[in-house]
């Protein structure tokens, strides 16, 4: 996909700063410095959630947590979207961090249900078939 080019101006420390990050990630200085931007506007629009990096790539999480997006709304989708049975199931979460994640999940749906899939479809057998030796059940 061809995509507009714009011109921008960047402060040296942070062009290093991209340059480091692109260089680790072994992508392009446009790919992270789009990604980077990208979660800047997704964190203005949803505050209380950030990203991490998690062995499957970058994640949503839920500030003061730890916990991925897409955990908390699968937990308020197996409670048939019911806040409060959310929050029971998840007691340490504050109001603002369930409302935080809501927010994201409406706006980003399509993202969260996939995280939700590839979680669901993470069974023993596959992740002992792809990671051999790595996990055993006691």
């Amino acid at each position: 996909m061809t995509t507009p080019t714009k011109t921008l101006r960047l402060r040296p420390q942070l062009r290093a700063e991209i340059d480091r990050i692109a260089r680790r990630s072994r992508r392009t200085f446009s790919e992270v410095t789009q990604d980077l931007i990208e979660e800047a506007l997704r964190m203005r629009e949803c505050p209380g959630v950030y990203f991490a990096d998690e062995p499957g790539g970058r994640e949503a999480k839920v500030a003061g947590s730890g916990l991925g997006v897409w955990e908390v709304i699968r937990d308020y989708l197996a409670a048939g979207r019911d806040e409060r049975m959310l929050r029971k199931a998840l007691p340490q979460l504050s109001a603002a961090q369930v409302k935080a994640c809501l927010l994201y999940y409406r706006r980003y749906p399509q993202e969260i249900d996939a995280e939700i899939r590839e979680n669901a479809a993470l069974t023993h057998e596959v992740i002992e078939a792809r990671y051999r030796g790595l996990v055993s059940l006691a």
